[in-house]
């Protein structure tokens, strides 16, 4: 397979967003996950090395063909670094398989995504560990996960919904 850098994943590093962790029932996605991994092994090095972390981002906002994917928030920028190219990865892989565009996204888009992400219908569900867990589905497909602790954002992440390329 031919190595072909792909630059349309743009990231955002998003230092001072108003708040909403994780669970998007990917349990069942696992195996293919893995697979997907494997097959793009070299690919998500390249994405990992382009998107590296911005010192002092609590979080990351991935756009894909112009439209934003996911944002991903966390407490704190310890937790966002050590985290970061895990997050690139996972979209990373929708990335290589979308067809090329040259449409990109900006920061207002991103803000527009939070201020949709804060009217979707946030319902509390029961926590496995400590804190409160809450989840939301839009009426668009997306989902979106936000734990707390102690009256604090520990991590939301919100994502879109699977877009067929076929």
């Amino acid at each position: 397979m031919d190595c072909v850098r792909i630059p349309r994943l743009q990231a955002a590093g998003v230092s001072t967003l108003p708040v909403f962790t994780s669970g998007l029932r990917l349990a069942p996605l696992l195996p293919p996950l893995l697979i997907a991994y494997a097959a793009y092994e070299e690919e998500l090095k390249g994405f990992r090395e382009d998107i590296s972390y911005v010192k002092g981002a609590t979080g990351l906002a991935i756009a894909i063909d112009g439209r934003v994917r996911s944002l991903d928030l966390f407490g704190t920028a310890q937790i966002c670094s050590r985290l970061w190219s895990r997050l690139v990865a996972g979209l990373a892989i929708e990335a290589l398989r979308a067809a090329p565009s040259r449409a990109k996204a900006t920061s207002e888009d991103v803000l527009k995504y939070w201020a949709n992400i804060t009217q979707w219908p946030w319902e509390a569900v029961t926590t496995v560990g400590e804190g409160q867990e809450y989840r939301a589905d839009s009426q668009q497909g997306d989902q979106g996960s936000a734990l707390f602790y102690d009256g604090k954002l520990v991590y939301l992440s919100a994502v879109g919904p699977v877009v067929s390329n076929s």
